[in-house]
């Protein structure tokens, strides 16, 4: 209750201050975004192209330079007249102002020869000018009051110098001061007062400012002129950037920028470095589009994989419900939907298998002798394939032909998934060959210059399973490792698997380090040739 009463009493007293404010003085709201000069300058000079922003910077700072330039210069210019000047009166001041005073002492007052101006004070209370005609109606009277002559604490010593005003506009004069005695008796007789002209220093100084502000005038033209030209061909490599961005935008990724400057220059770094993470950048799209074109097939290709053996035994298992299976043919029935199973089990391993390499998922590394692995993939087939004539030989045709076994060839990786190498191999042989055509095994070394792998500097290890059959065309050599690739586009189970045994294979010789081609066997037939790095040779670790 009271946080009510208190809340109405606020606002009952802000009503009221509100209507106790006088007419014209009521609050009004302050609105947002009311123009300010320095604001619409500031949006303005960022609004600029930055060519433009560099050459009205560059002008801007010549047309400074050359202003305290000039100023500096014509002031110094009109120091060193008027020090000129005061050097001369110090020179000739007593000269002048002696003869001045004789010249008034004679009467001859109007008789000034020079330039020069004397004005006499003396002790007594006299005083007089002399100055010429000529000198006068050309500089001017110059105005003693301000002089101090009668003023006994000012220095007539000759030391300092006074400007005076005179009575003709802008022709001052340069005066000294300086007292006189009598030389029979050394007593001070008098002040006089020396001076001279100033209106040809000012004239002087005045033609040179105009001088000089005509060339700075010429010369901050000329700047901005070779400013601009200057700032746009230096800046001719961001416009070429600029338009190979917009190129690149508009979907042409093969465009590049010239390489017009040094690579010592940041600028000819610039282009290089662009051109690098463009190239890349292509490289990455180009593999992200294979990828994404492989993934669509691989999904399409497993989809149709999986759902036949699902289709049959989602029939075979309706057919049994309704009642529509005899008693005597139950058993193959269900040998059907066991087989159908068995068939989706090895598919679906056979897939997550291929997404762990994909995966980069780590594998046992350890020394492994291909020979070994060789002969037991052997061991199994002739157990599996007894018909069949199973040889292991050495991959040298001489020592071969001699009967002669291979030797131990040791190399780095997994041994589980190198001998799922050679089944797989060997598991080809047997659905794509006739029956009881001779397989053969061939291991061996070969050195690092006559292997297919690049960066190897000792032996490489290569295992070659070769069969006699109907072979691979060289049009379908390289497609063969493809995922789900099958020379028989009607995907017939009698003639073919899933796909993904060889496509198994070169995932597993790509992570040791080796590769896999698929040759000719002389005489007909198909050869698989695998080579791997040695552990000599320093296969790189899978990571």
């Amino acid at each position: 209750m009271s946080v009510r009463t208190s809340r109405r009493a606020r606002r009952g007293v802000l009503r009221a201050a509100h209507a106790s404010r006088p007419p014209g003085r009521q609050h009004r709201p302050t609105k947002r975004g009311r123009w300010h000069p320095l604001t619409t300058a500031r949006r303005t000079w960022h609004s600029q192209p930055l060519r433009s922003r560099l050459a009205l910077i560059t002008t801007g700072l010549l047309t400074f330079g050359l202003l305290i330039a000039s100023l500096t210069f014509t002031s110094l210019l009109e120091t060193h007249l008027i020090r000129q000047v005061d050097d001369q009166l110090r020179a000739t001041g007593q000269e002048v102002g002696t003869q001045g005073i004789r010249l008034m002492d004679s009467g001859s007052v109007s008789s000034m020869p020079s330039t020069y101006f004397v004005a006499v004070r003396y002790a007594d209370g006299r005083s007089g000018l002399l100055i010429s005609d000529e000198t006068a109606s050309k500089y001017g009277s110059p105005s003693t009051d301000d002089l101090g002559l009668d003023d006994p604490d000012t220095d007539h010593s000759g030391s300092s110098m006074v400007t005076v005003d005179s009575d003709k506009i802008g022709s001052d004069w340069r005066v000294v001061t300086l007292s006189f005695v009598d030389e029979n008796t050394g007593e001070e007789l008098g002040v006089v007062a020396v001076g001279l002209p100033l209106k040809d220093v000012a004239e002087t100084v005045e033609v040179t400012r105009f001088v000089v502000a005509l060339t700075d005038v010429t010369v901050i033209l000329v700047g901005a002129m070779a400013a601009t030209y200057l700032v746009r061909r230096a800046l001719r490599p961001l416009r070429q950037i600029e338009g190979v961005a917009g190129r690149i935008a508009s979907g042409d990724l093969s465009a590049r920028v010239p390489l017009t400057e040094p690579a010592t220059t940041e600028v000819g770094s610039l282009q290089r470095a662009l051109n690098t993470m463009l190239q890349r950048n292509e490289q990455a799209f180009e593999v992200q589009v294979v990828a994404q074109e492989r993934m669509t097939r691989f999904v399409s290709d497993a989809s149709h994989e999986l759902r036949t053996p699902l289709s049959a035994i989602r029939g075979y298992g309706e057919l049994y419900r309704m009642g529509g299976v005899p008693a005597e043919r139950t058993d193959e029935v269900m040998a059907r939907i066991e087989s159908e199973s068995s068939r989706m089990g090895r598919l679906v391993e056979d897939l997550l298998q291929l997404a762990r390499m994909d995966e980069g998922r780590k594998m046992v590394m350890a020394p492994v002798d291909l020979t070994a692995v060789a002969a037991g993939a052997l061991t199994d087939m002739m157990v599996l394939a007894p018909e069949r004539d199973c040889s292991l030989l050495a991959l040298d045709p001489q020592a071969a032909a001699q009967g002669a076994e291979p030797g131990p060839v040791t190399v780095v990786g997994d041994k589980d998934r190198l001998s799922q190498v050679l089944t797989n191999l060997l598991g080809n042989v047997v659905r794509h060959t006739p029956e009881g055509s001779p397989v053969e095994v061939a291991v061996g070394t070969v050195p690092a210059r006559e292997s297919s792998i690049e960066g190897t500097t000792a032996l490489t290890a290569v295992v070659e399973v070769r069969d006699h059959g109907p072979g691979v065309p060289i049009a379908e050599a390289e497609k063969v490792f493809e995922r789900f690739y099958r020379a028989d586009t009607s995907r017939n189970r009698e003639t073919g698997g899933s796909g993904l045994g060889l496509a198994i294979v070169a995932a597993i010789v790509g992570r040791h380090g080796g590769v896999v081609r698929m040759l000719p066997t002389p005489g007909g037939g198909a050869t698989v040739r695998i080579e791997i790095p040695t552990a000599a040779a320093g296969a790189p670790s899978p990571s």
